[in-house]
């Protein structure tokens, strides 16, 4: 776990962080001038980026809305972001026992600052590529016990990832996670693309957090060997029974939709 106050950098306004630059465009107000100015670049050839965003954390919610209704009290979340507008803990029952995780050792920094002394909450670095990393610390068994039955997060990640990372990260949560522990992801049906999305794409790379696009039929069999539950995949938009305004512009804009699912061990 990173400590507090171990990376200067989390008050060094000089570079760009993107889980700042996330918040900035979700309307949050953890974030600096040269994160303001980034994300003005990527505005520049998306402005219907804060929309997309929004929608992405609604979806979010609507899952975890749906999970705690189910009974899930135990959630793992990968790639964070900062722990702010509308996350898990902000959302769920009071009781309910959140870990955070996120490559980047500065959002996990910032992030600790932000949960602060919540008993319920835990904040650590970890690759969604690689879970394991997190499984094996001591951070899950302090906060769960020897409970395994969880729902995990990794919504907003599957574009930064290639085939592979997602094939190896799934497979490793399957592995770990009791039976009946279930899994929320949303992903880019981006078959063709854009300018848009190649500038994008190029922009983020800049960030250091270069992004991949696939089909829908490719994700399909990547999440394998967890099981798709109803309602099954859905435009992200149909969960949260907003207007098709959203995938009209991510259509034509982004070249390609988002799609959303829960997925079962």
């Amino acid at each position: 776990m990173a400590e507090k106050g171990a990376h200067a950098s989390i008050a060094d306004s000089s570079k760009p962080n993107a889980g700042r630059i996330y918040d900035y465009l979700l309307g949050g107000s953890h974030n600096f001038e040269v994160d303001r100015l980034a994300a003005q670049r990527l505005l520049q050839v998306a402005p219907f980026l804060p929309k997309l965003v929004r929608v992405i954390r609604w979806f979010l919610g609507e899952a975890v809305h749906r999970l705690t209704d189910a009974g899930y009290t135990q959630f793992i979340d990968f790639a964070s972001g900062l722990p702010t507008i509308d996350h898990i803990h902000y959302i769920a029952p009071p009781g309910t026992k959140v870990i955070y995780s996120d490559i980047d050792p500065v959002t996990v920094a910032y992030g600790q600052q932000i949960i602060k002394d919540n008993p319920n909450v835990r904040y650590v670095v970890c690759s969604a590529e690689k879970p394991e990393e997190l499984l094996n610390t001591p951070v899950v068994s302090q906060l769960f016990g020897k409970s395994r039955s969880v729902a995990i997060g990794y919504n907003g990640i599957a574009y930064f990832l290639s085939d592979d990372s997602i094939h190896h990260g799934l497979s490793v949560l399957h592995g770990w996670a009791a039976p009946g522990s279930r899994l929320f992801l949303c992903d880019f049906d981006a078959a063709t693309p854009t300018p848009a999305i190649e500038t994008i794409l190029k922009l983020y790379e800049q960030l250091g957090q270069p992004g991949y696009r696939r089909t829908r039929a490719v994700l399909e069999d990547l999440i394998r060997p967890w099981r798709v539950v109803e309602p099954g995949f859905m435009l992200l938009e149909d969960w949260i029974s907003m207007k098709k305004e959203v995938a009209e512009d991510t259509k034509s804009s982004f070249g390609g939709v988002l799609n959303g699912v829960i997925l079962e061990k």
